[in-house]
Formats: C-alpha cells, structure tokens, sequence
C-alpha cells in the first residue's frame, strides 16, 4: 500500500504515469488522488495518456464524496464502494438521493449505467430541488446536459405532474412549450393553457389569500367553486371577469358556458331559503321570526339531556350527516343558513338555536357557543360564566 510513494522519483513521465494506472486499485484513496495530480501536472506526457488520467481521478472523486455522504460507514475503503457500484447500484444510488446531493448522483450516472427509470426518477427529483431553491439558471443547465430527448420530456413532465410551486410550473410550463409543443398531447397543452389562465386568476385574489388556492394554479374552473363554496363572492366577481377575457379564443378543456353552468348551480343552491313554520294569511306565506319560533320550542316539553362530559371535537356529529338543525327540527342548512357544532353536546344547529355562550370544560374558548337546549339545562342548574352571544 505503500508502493505510491516510490512513484514520486520515477524521472520517465510515461512510466511513471502508466505505472500508477495499473496500480491504482491497491493503494489509498488520498493517495492515488495525490499521485494521479502529479502525473497529470507533467507537461512530457501524450495528450491521450494524460485524458486516462484525468478519467480516473474524476471517478475516484466521486468514490469520495460518497464516502463522505454515508451516514453509516458501509464501505471500509473505495475498493468496496467500487464493487457495490457494480453489484448493487441502486444501494448506492439511494443513500446519495437520501442525502440530497444530487449533482453527486448525476455525476455517479455517468460512470455507471443506470436504467432509464431510475434514470428519469433521479434527474426529476434534481430539477424539483433545484426548482423549490428558485435556481431556474441551474434547472435549466440540468435540462441542456441531459442528452435523451425522451428522457428529458418525461422528467419535465413528470415534474409538472407533481404541482410545484407557481414559479416552478411557470417554468416547466414555458420550457415543454419551447422544446417539446409538437410531442404534447392536447390534454397536455390545455393544462398549461389553463395553468397561465389560472395564474392570472390568483392574482386577482388578495395577496395573502392566494396561498391558499395556489395549488389549483392549472384548476382554474376548480379555483372559482372553491371560490363560491367559500362565499368568496366579490372574488368570484373579478375572477370571473378575468377569465372572461381570456378564454378569448382559447382552448383549455372548459369554456365560458362551463363558468356560465357553474355559477347557475351555486346560484340555485344560494336561492335554496328553507321557509319552515309557515302560516298562511289571506293566501300569503310567512315565515315565523326566530322569537316566534324560540316561543314555540319553550312551549315544548325540554326532554333534551346533555352528555355527561363535552364530546370531545372528533366525536362531533358530522357536517354531512345532517340536513335540518336537531334542535328545532325545522331549519334547513344551506349556504347562507349554515351548520354550527354546539361545543357541549357536539350537534348541528341552526344560528337561530344557538344563541348563547358559555364555559365548557376542557375548551380552549373562554365562553364557547352552545345550543340553546344545552343553555337551558345548565341555567336552571345557575352554572355561572352564562352569557348571551350579542355578536
């Protein structure tokens, strides 16, 4: 292991350099890095001598950062790293994607073949780091090495597919549309049509609203009904008039009349009033005020008994289980008549019946919404911390 050192003397700049070539695999790492230096700071030595030299010292390089980067010492020396390389690559491969260096592991595919696959996985997984760290330079320069054009559509792709962020599919987007327009399917170029569109229409939100409809970037259909399910109404008015404009003449896979057949269902369901407790007087229906129909529940017998402790939230009765409040068995949940969880008994009533606040145990709340029902049984007790919510 030693015998690197007795190269140092040797004056014949050929000998001496192919002597180290063939010599290579018994000695140290730092040792054959130290050795090939020398040989290749030689000026004496052929053009072609000099580029195998080169070559191995580029790959005992990259034997040394893995080295470097295994959490685990799983290698004694870059001998057995070298046979792993050969015997079981994807280990290798996995334990440098694990420490995220993957310029390393680009680096390590051009030394030994890697299947296509793994290939695709590992460039994909590059250009999305290099993307979220908002190194378009690097991500672009990444794309250019990669000389399979086939392998190249397929990673930007794929990386398009995994919905980064708005940059990052900005990016993706205008480089499959340079480099690849005629190989996209339709599905795919309306995507990133809709993408654009759908970038337009989030900056038309508030600025600190946007994150939370982001990732419906290419959804902008998908954007505006979560729009309307949110009650975001003044939203959905500039939204709409923006993709108005630009639906011009495009094609995206959704036109104006599916904006049209969109708010027309929301519409309907805002025009859902539920009109409960009528009264017909001289051929008109009214509906009875909530005091009216509060004096009507204390006229009913009060059978209802709170559970011994607060449910806990999970236990809550669900959102979709119920249509009518359970407390006056009349009230219709719809968009502007909505649900609210009573925090003492966990069920779903009406505004109307939930009018008060009190303690309850275990809540975060200092006075915490409850059904009226649940106030009753508690105010005869003359439990303190009662009040009347007059928000």
């Amino acid at each position: 292991k030693d015998g690197w050192q007795y190269l140092f003397p040797v004056k014949n700049a050929v000998l001496r350099s192919r002597l180290a070539l063939c010599c290579l695999d018994k000695w140290p790492l730092d040792a054959c890095l130290e050795i090939l230096a020398y040989c290749i700071s030689d000026l004496g030595i052929p053009q072609e001598l000099k580029a195998n030299l080169q070559s191995r010292r580029k790959e005992l390089k990259v034997y040394q950062k893995i080295l470097n980067v295994q959490s685990e010492p799983l290698w004694n020396d870059w001998q057995d790293l070298k046979k792993a390389c050969t015997d079981d690559p994807q280990a290798v491969m996995n334990i440098i994607l694990k420490a995220k260096d993957y310029e390393l592991c680009e680096e390590w595919g051009h030394l030994y073949s890697v299947p296509r696959e793994d290939l695709i996985n590992l460039h994909r997984e590059h250009l999305l780091h290099l993307l979220e760290m908002g190194d378009m330079e690097k991500a672009l320069q990444l794309l250019q090495r990669i000389e399979d054009p086939g392998v190249c559509l397929a990673i930007s792709e794929q990386s398009l597919d995994q919905h980064p962020n708005l940059a990052a599919s900005h990016f993706l987007a205008d480089y499959l549309t340079a480099h690849f327009y005629a190989s996209l399917t339709t599905a795919r170029r309306n995507e990133i049509q809709a993408l654009y569109i759908g970038s337009k229409v989030l900056l038309t939100l508030p600025e600190l609203s946007r994150v939370n409809y982001v990732h419906l970037s290419s959804r902008p259909l998908l954007m505006l009904e979560q729009l309307l399910m949110n009650m975001k109404v003044d939203w959905v008015a500039l939204a709409v008039q923006t993709l108005h404009q630009l639906l011009a003449g495009q094609e995206i896979g959704f036109t104006v009349e599916d904006i049209d057949s969109l708010l027309s269902k929301y519409a309907e369901k805002a025009l859902n009033f539920p009109f409960t407790l009528k009264e017909k007087r001289s051929g008109v229906t009214i509906s009875a005020s909530p005091r009216d129909r509060s004096l009507q529940q204390n006229l009913l017998p009060q059978e209802f008994v709170p559970p011994e402790k607060p449910p806990p939230k999970q236990q809550w009765i669900p959102d979709d289980t119920e249509t009518i409040c359970m407390v006056c068995k009349t009230e219709r949940f719809t968009m502007f008549n909505r649900r609210h969880h009573c925090r003492r008994c966990g069920r779903l009533v009406c505004s109307s019946c939930s009018t008060k606040k009190m303690e309850i145990e275990a809540c975060r709340e200092n006075l915490s919404r409850v059904c009226d029902q649940c106030y009753s049984y508690y105010n005869r007790e003359n439990v303190p911390g009662l009040v009347q919510d007059t928000s």
